[in-house]
């Protein structure tokens, strides 16, 4: 694959790749990563509203699990 980044990315990621000393590809790997499952849960969501869920809070996740404290 071959990829054509922006030089002010591509700057920034070499910084980067230097200052946690992995290669770029492992970063942007885990970037890739990252958003596909920011969009997974993104979609998620949009399937719930779809079908009338409706949003909770987090205390009332941690209450509905046994996680409050």
């Amino acid at each position: 694959m071959d990829l054509k980044l922006p030089p002010e990315i591509d700057a920034a990621l070499t910084r980067e790749a230097r200052r946690t000393r992995k290669p770029k590809s492992a970063l942007l790997r885990r970037a890739v990563e990252a958003y596909l499952e920011e969009l997974a849960d993104a979609r998620a969501v949009q399937a719930a509203r779809a079908q009338g869920g409706k949003p909770i809070s987090w205390a009332e996740v941690k209450r509905r699990h046994g996680l409050a404290g």
